[in-house]
């Protein structure tokens, strides 16, 4: 074989190597799934390491902010998030998907606001029955 092509098939084959990997999905988790998903929201996070060793946890800290920003005046439901890792010969990266509806509650017609910020519930009114 000549020095060039040697050369050449050898350079193919580290490209080759270094550009195949594997992606596993590691967890999935779900909350319940609203009847109204008009509104998605969505925020990804992942985090990229040396011969895959990592060291903590916190890129996850911006995930829940992400997703609170998608909704300021509601509540999220139907919140799917998926863990996937790859990993490419000596790098490995750990990637979380957070996907869910913001929905907003109507209002209860007979709640209101006490003293103290909460929402307490009006008693109800007395049957007819309790008279007698």
């Amino acid at each position: 074989m000549k020095p060039g092509l040697l050369a050449l098939a050898s350079l193919a084959s580290l490209t080759l190597a270094f550009a195949t990997g594997c992606t596993t999905l590691q967890s999935v988790s779900v909350t319940q799934v609203p009847i109204d998903r008009t509104r998605a929201v969505r925020a990804e996070v992942s985090n990229t390491a040396l011969l895959g060793i990592h060291f903590d946890n916190d890129f996850l800290d911006p995930l829940l902010p992400e997703l609170l920003a998608q909704c300021p005046d509601g509540r999220i439901t139907g919140l799917l998030t998926k863990q996937e890792s790859s990993l490419y010969v000596i790098v490995a990266t750990r990637r979380v998907i957070a996907t869910g509806y913001c929905v907003h509650d109507a209002p209860a017609a007979a709640a209101g606001p006490d003293a103290g910020g909460k929402v307490v519930m009006a008693p109800a009114p007395p049957s007819p029955d309790a008279e007698r």
